[in-house]
């Protein structure tokens, strides 16, 4: 059974042994906590690893996903030429009838979701990209709570989630790693922590600090993998991405 390391310095810590490849895992939080962060510090590591990264944007262009993980301090422009990672843009169908240009640099790296608001059109496009990606890659979505907002119906969104994860990370050994942000669908959210292999918790620290508000990361569950489930601090440089903070 393949164990893979998530790249990022306190999840390695909390996770010493890597996790199971074929895990579906979530990143709960409130808003502002850096599970966007995290995302594309995973992204980031998956690719220096060779990995290919299907990243599925439902808050966000791929223009502005790129900004964002220059303002991290990682170059992912040259994983774009090389194919390995693309994007599933479920952001931009807002924008038909507007006259928006792709960045030239971007070409070959999107795929443009017809209907987000049909759940079922996303999954297919997912699975269609599965082969690619075939125990040498990932599927990054950010956020199921986005997506729960413009899908008709949560149960056919969860029974997708219950199909994926059988597919894709069962069969094809394809981690799915997920956004939620606290406070919204919350009956959906007991749901999906239920089946879902792995729960990454982010919060401010409830002590104030120095009048600042303090983030931090625990691991509540990861299946079949040895983990620690304490809160560790946590900041973000540029550069390194997020950094255990003592």
């Amino acid at each position: 059974m393949e164990r893979i390391k998530l790249g990022l310095e306190p999840l390695d810590a909390l996770v010493p042994d890597g996790m199971i490849r074929g895990s579906l895992v979530g990143i709960f939080g409130e808003t502002g906590t850096g599970k966007s962060v995290i995302l594309n510090e995973l992204a980031f590591r998956f690719l220096q690893r060779g990995e290919n990264v299907l990243f599925v944007l439902l808050e966000d262009l791929p223009f502005s996903r790129i900004l964002s993980f220059d303002a991290l301090g990682f170059d992912i422009r040259r994983y774009l030429g090389e194919g390995k990672l693309k994007f599933l843009d479920c952001f931009s169908y807002r924008l038909r009838g507007f006259d928006v240009e792709m960045e030239p640099y971007l070409e070959g790296s999107v795929i443009e979701a017809e209907d987000p608001r049909n759940p079922e059109s996303v999954w297919e496009e997912i699975f269609s990209r599965a082969k690619e990606i075939r125990g040498k890659g990932v599927v990054l979505i950010d956020s199921m709570t986005e997506f729960l907002t413009i899908a008709p119906d949560a149960s056919v969104l969860l029974d997708l989630m219950k199909t994926a994860k059988a597919l894709l990370c069962r069969y094809y050994g394809i981690p799915i790693i997920y956004s939620f942000h606290f406070g919204f669908y919350d009956d959906f959210r007991f749901q999906i922590e239920v089946f879902s292999d792995g729960v990454i918790d982010l919060r401010f620290n409830p002590e104030v600090v120095n009048n600042a508000l303090v983030k931090q990361i625990r691991v509540r569950r990861m299946s079949g993998s040895r983990h620690r489930t304490e809160w560790l601090t946590f900041d973000v440089e540029s550069g390194k991405g997020i950094v255990s903070v003592k």
